[in-house]
């Protein structure tokens, strides 16, 4: 048997090299693109070799019309082919890396390792995807243990996220509102950081409570403010907001409660910033729940965008086992968290918002994600693997 090779700079040209010197009987044992030279002008950025064989000493042969026509089909059936497999390797790489990396360095382990752990901080593929423009410049540093790129992968998340706003606002007087959904724990929340002032650091505070919606609204809170030794406010208009800030011109610290909206009711929004539209400098707080998913929080996010809100505040901490929604949504937004709070005790369950907290977080799920992974190869004995 003769094999040789021949080498074109398309398949076409090649096959019609084989053909040329072997004939029809030839036979294509393989074909591969090999790289570029870079050599001389008529260079056109690749070339293909064709492996072909023949089981007897090849003649000079004139081509026929239907040598031509069955070189044409399989020429025509090797480009769809390798096209078929271009299209599936794109697939591939796309389904797992979320087509952020190009393969030539999607195969460095330091790469593939910080992207590993991006999608298990439960991060989505677009925020992945931004993380990962860095992997060029990266990829060309020496591979480096897998906890040191867990520390590096860590800290350029946490990096997107400012947790400022809450214990380091200006010093001086504060007034303090609170809006957000039903049932997200702004009236709770409000007390936490109420006897924080007034029992923990000794400052004198004061409450305002423009929820007339709900009948339980202003006695939870004259309980709170009761047991605390604290005035209590109510108010349902701007004039008696303001004259109710003036009151107590003499706290070290006001906070103002709301009634829950929705995001849908554009008009109850719409009334509640006409309220807030008074000289009076406030700091205010859009109070949103861990357990909600990521596009809920985005909604709320905007349906409450219309309020001059500074910062974040995320309950409910202790009711979700996946904190990957709040973690995506804070990763987007300009403003930073303030406060995280977990669970009703007052003022105990309540914290400035932290990167350490946050870094807690995400490794808990991490950790949760590699158990549960064990856990189904564990549900399987060695013999079933046989």
């Amino acid at each position: 048997m003769n094999i040789k090779k021949f080498v074109g700079h398309s398949a076409r040209e090649a096959i019609q090299m084989v053909k040329k010197e072997m004939g029809s009987e030839a036979v294509i044992l393989r074909t591969r693109t090999l790289p570029s030279s870079g050599k001389g002008p008529g260079d056109r950025g690749r070339t293909i070799e064709v492996t072909a064989a023949i089981d007897y000493e090849p003649k000079a042969v004139t081509s026929s019309v239907s040598d031509q026509i069955r070189l044409e089909e399989i020429l025509n059936k090797w480009c769809y082919l390798e096209a078929e497999l271009k299209e599936l390797k794109s697939a591939i790489l796309s389904a797992d890396a979320g087509a952020t990396l190009k393969p030539e360095i999607y195969y460095n382990e330091s790469i593939r390792s910080s992207f590993s752990n991006y999608r298990n901080f439960g991060l989505g593929p677009e925020i992945i995807s931004d993380l990962m423009k860095d992997s060029r410049e990266a990829g060309t540093k020496k591979p480096e243990p897998s906890q040191g790129i867990l520390r590096e992968s860590l800290a350029r998340v946490l990096a997107r996220i400012d947790t400022a706003g809450g214990a380091k606002q200006d010093k001086g007087r504060k007034i303090l509102s609170f809006v957000g959904p039903t049932g997200v724990g702004k009236t709770t929340t409000l007390a936490k950081l109420a006897a924080m002032a007034a029992v923990k650091q000794g400052k004198k505070a004061a409450m305002i409570t423009l929820d007339t919606f709900r009948i339980a609204a202003v006695a939870q809170l004259e309980s709170y403010a009761r047991i605390m030794g604290i005035p209590l406010e109510v108010a349902v208009s701007r004039p008696e907001l303001q004259k109710a800030i003036k009151k107590h011109s003499d706290c070290d610290l006001v906070l103002i409660d709301t009634a829950g909206r929705s995001p849908n009711h554009d008009q109850a929004i719409t009334e509640l910033k006409e309220i807030f539209n008074i000289p009076e400098k406030i700091h205010g707080y859009l109070v949103l729940s861990a357990t909600e998913q990521y596009e809920n929080l985005l909604y709320a996010d905007k349906g409450f965008g219309a309020l001059p809100f500074k910062s974040y505040i995320f309950t409910k901490l202790d009711e979700t086992r996946d904190a990957s929604s709040m973690i995506n949504f804070l990763i987007t937004r300009d403003r930073p968290v303030s406060y995280f709070t977990a669970g009703q005790q007052v003022p105990e369950d309540i914290e400035v918002a932290s990167k350490k907290k946050l870094a807690s977080l995400i490794l808990a799920r991490m950790r949760e994600t590699a158990e549960n992974s064990m856990n189904e190869v564990n549900k399987y004995g060695s013999s079933d693997w046989a």
